[in-house]
């Protein structure tokens, strides 16, 4: 049988416990203070102390001595429950030590943005192992050398560089809003609101449509908001925010299971846009919508009700609060490598973590699609997360000053892999590096191909945002001629806003239930050729089509 990488023959002899027992500090100190690799150790071991042991050996005697080079799910959890601790007492920062060995903050970040279920078993109240509690101690930092850098100041540095997520609220509200998500997912799987196979997962009356219609009704919100001016009346926000509204009724009738995570990502993107009042009366009408269809003692009334209630300057930590918790929950019924188990990992991603240094992003998604089989899992899903990374490493280049290679992570990515949607993102990527690059013309190609491929997507609302890159890259190279022509387009597509449609398969009177589909189209707005536009007027029609006779006959 062959041997262990490392192992030696028989004929050699092992170490004793009491060489163990000697060597324990030489060992240690390779191996965690020096970051040496176990077999990097081995080595050094043998030549330098005539130490002979396997692999097996040491990580057998590692973990007895507890010497783990990398932190652990309890150590992290008790770090941030410290941390909450002496800054609730003392208002400043500490250095925290895992066995005597300072944890950099870098490390913590990644650590935390890899598991983001941490935030909400933080909020929850659960207790780290008695383990993590005795190995976890913290200190107040030394003074800084450097006499102008003042304690304050390195109390503001410490927190710039610390994770989202450890600077949690302390509210009691975010543990009941945990609760009562859990809850209300819960009920989703176990009631059969929510049906599931390997790969993917609907609600239980009309499969993907809901889900799709959701996502329309979601871009339109965000269209109303890069549109409506920040000066306008409230009256006239809401009115904007009319059709989206009255689409959104019908999707909290037959709620798809990824409702709350995506629509607490569009109220995060909101807040980042700097439209907070539209995130607000987002979050209010969800809240009075619920409690109109469930009542008020509702799982999913009682949620909207208590995100509402939490102070607005705590607001956006709850929500990355019940989006980490989101994560955690899909992956706890459906597995990590299911698909909507991914879709609500992006949905936290473009949340939370794009947020953060790009190289934490790419770490992110890195340790995401090393829990998926690539084989089964669906293709557009793995493409994205794919974009995602390209992305990311896209931004990190710019950071390192590297233009070039920025350019080629993005320019070299098979656009045919990509949806509609991320392609037109991935064209605006490109033409903004090489805006920076001082190459006008390329850029000017960029963002025109993000338009065609916006338009690619059948989503008006997408058109809309491209167009509104383009407009604002003319306004950047002093082209108002150009912008205005844009702007024209833009709002011209505003005007005359398409209709929202989604198909499923479904059971058709008189038709066979496995060649028909329905497709429903909700016309919003009057007609594409009409000199009026009613924001408010929405009509529904619902075709039947025999796919079966569509492709025997070319149509």
């Amino acid at each position: 049988m062959p041997t262990e990488a490392g192992e030696s023959s028989s004929s050699k002899r092992y170490a004793a416990p009491e060489d163990w027992a000697n060597l324990q500090d030489v060992i240690v100190r390779l191996y965690v203070e020096e970051n040496k690799t176990l077999e990097e150790v081995r080595q050094h071991m043998e030549e330098n102390h005539d130490f002979i042991a396997t692999i097996s050996m040491y990580k057998r005697q590692l973990a007895s001595w507890n010497a783990f080079k990398n932190l652990r799910f309890d150590e992290v959890l008790q770090i941030l429950r410290l941390k909450r601790q002496r800054e609730a007492e003392h208002n400043r920062g500490s250095d925290f030590f895992v066995r005597d060995r300072k944890v950099e903050i870098d490390s913590l970040q990644i650590y935390i943005s890899r598991n983001p279920s941490l935030y909400s078993k933080l909020e929850s109240g659960e207790e780290p192992h008695s383990d993590a509690v005795r190995d976890v101690s913290c200190r107040t930092p030394a003074p800084l050398e450097s006499p102008s850098d003042s304690p304050e100041k390195q109390n503001n540095l410490v927190q710039e560089k610390a994770p989202e997520a450890m600077l949690g609220p302390r509210s009691g509200l975010h543990t009941s809003l945990i609760q009562l998500l859990r809850t209300y997912i819960s009920e989703g799987f176990h009631s059969g609101t929510w049906v599931r196979s390997a790969s993917y997962c609907w609600s239980f009356k009309g499969h993907r449509g809901p889900a799709e219609l959701l996502k329309s009704v979601l871009d339109r919100c965000m269209t109303a908001a890069l549109s409506v001016g920040r000066q306008v009346e409230p009256a006239a926000i809401r009115h904007a925010l009319d059709s989206p509204f009255s689409l959104l009724i019908r999707v909290f009738k037959n709620p798809p299971p990824e409702m709350i995570p995506r629509i607490l990502c569009v109220a995060t993107r909101l807040e980042l846009i700097g439209r907070g009042e539209i995130q607000g009366i987002l979050l209010q009408f969800c809240s009075d919508l619920a409690r109109a269809l469930y009542g008020p003692d509702h799982s999913l009334s009682n949620f909207w009700q208590t995100l509402i209630e939490v102070p607005h300057a705590e607001r956006s930590r709850a929500i990355v609060a019940v989006l980490a918790e989101c994560v955690s929950e899909f992956e706890e019924h459906l597995g990590a490598g299911h698909t909507l188990s991914t879709e609500i990992y992006l949905l936290y991603f473009d949340a939370v973590e794009r947020q953060k240094d790009p190289k934490t992003q790419a770490e992110s998604i890195e340790f995401r699609l090393s829990k998926l089989d690539e084989q089964n899992t669906d293709r557009s899903v793995l493409a994205m997360l794919k974009f995602e990374h390209a992305l990311a490493t896209c931004k990190a280049d710019l950071a390192d000053g590297k233009p070039d290679k920025a350019d080629n992570v993005l320019s070299q990515l098979d656009a045919t892999t990509l949806s509609p949607r991320d392609n037109s993102f991935r064209c605006v990527w490109l033409g903004y590096i090489r805006w920076m690059r001082g190459e006008t013309t390329a850029a000017e190609k960029a963002y025109k191909d993000s338009v065609q491929a916006a338009k690619l997507t059948g989503s008006r609302d997408c058109v809309c945002e491209a167009l509104f890159q383009l407009e604002t890259f003319y306004l950047h190279i002093q082209e108002p001629l150009q912008a205005e022509g844009v702007r024209a387009e833009r709002l011209n597509a505003l005007r005359k806003l398409g209709a929202i449609a989604w198909v499923d398969q479904g059971t058709t009177l008189g038709k066979d239930s496995e060649t028909s589909s329905k497709v429903t189209i909700i016309r919003i707005g009057s007609d594409a050729s009409s000199e009026t536009w009613d924001a408010s007027a929405s009509t529904i029609m619902i075709e039947y089509h025999d796919i079966y006779n569509q492709v025997a006959t070319g149509g």
